[in-house]
């Protein structure tokens, strides 16, 4: 009887390795994530130049990019933000708020609207306050970062994880960033907020990795009326909008290597062969 039992127990103990084995051979995968897409800032200054949803009538701003040769499977997408909120302004305490945010990726299949949907990630993150004014600053409204200069919104980076989707990217897509405020967005709040002053903060160099395939316009949906560049796009459909030159939306796009056939099939014995094992325990 002991016997039987310590064979139970090896047979247990073989079982839990394979099954901690095999989740480690999908993950190596994704350990070797390479960016094959990049215009973020690094390091990040104190702020950057940004559009705001709510005093621009926004409910999805993105750009249409060309991926760099390398992998396909996305892993994830960070992007940087501006927050012109001060926590003193609304007195939640703590580091920051939460708020949601949508990234979108799309099909490239012309300007005047964004194709299918590849892919879509929602999250709840946490937007950190801006520092309070430094009364020393122009205007005395501005804070100061640790190199002296004066800003009047805080940059940050927010990472979207897609490794859960298995998408696997075209060479070249279009992607969105949406979001609610008060008055804009698939579902304004209807109320005031400090995402009022929630920002996508945008740079002027040229990506390090990918390209922006036309460095002049963007994707925006907005119903500005003014907004849009005179007889470019419609308000209210994510398009093309021009004269954005010097102002891209930044982003980074990590992508890792599918796993070859040979690959799964070996993984796939090891699912075998772990219930079989559970079926002689």
């Amino acid at each position: 009887m002991s016997r039987k039992f310590g064979n139970r127990a090896i047979g247990a103990s073989r079982t839990a390795r394979l099954a901690a084995a095999l989740p480690l051979a999908f993950a190596a995968f994704a350990a070797n994530a390479t960016v094959v897409y990049s215009n973020l800032q690094d390091p990040l200054p104190g702020n950057l130049p940004s559009l705001g949803y709510q005093a621009t009538s926004t409910t999805e701003f993105g750009d249409h990019i060309q991926f760099a040769a390398g992998p396909r499977k996305l892993d994830s997408v960070t992007i940087t933000m501006s927050n012109w909120a001060l926590e003193s302004s609304y007195g939640t305490g703590g580091s920051g708020y939460t708020h949601g945010l949508t990234f979108n990726i799309y099909n490239y299949v012309n300007d005047t609207a964004a194709g299918s949907l590849i892919a879509s990630n929602t999250i709840n993150t946490l937007i950190p306050w801006r520092p309070e004014a430094d009364t020393s600053c122009p205007g005395g409204t501005a804070w100061r970062s640790a190199d002296g200069t004066c800003y009047n919104g805080l940059a940050f980076n927010v990472t979207f994880d897609f490794s859960a989707q298995n998408v696997v990217l075209p060479d070249d897509i279009v992607f969105g960033l949406a979001f609610n405020t008060q008055s804009y967005g698939n579902n304004p709040t209807g109320a005031s907020g400090p995402y009022n002053s929630l920002n996508y903060a945008l740079v002027s160099a040229s990506p390090s990795v990918g390209t922006d395939v036309n460095s002049d316009t963007l994707f925006w949906n907005t119903s500005w009326a003014g907004g849009r560049s005179p007889g470019v796009g419609t308000n209210g459909v994510f398009g093309v909008d021009t004269n954005w030159t010097g102002y891209v939306p930044a982003a980074r796009f990590d992508a890792s290597a599918v796993p070859e056939p040979a690959t799964l099939a070996l993984v796939g014995l090891g699912l075998l062969g772990l219930a079989g094992m559970r079926r002689k325990a």
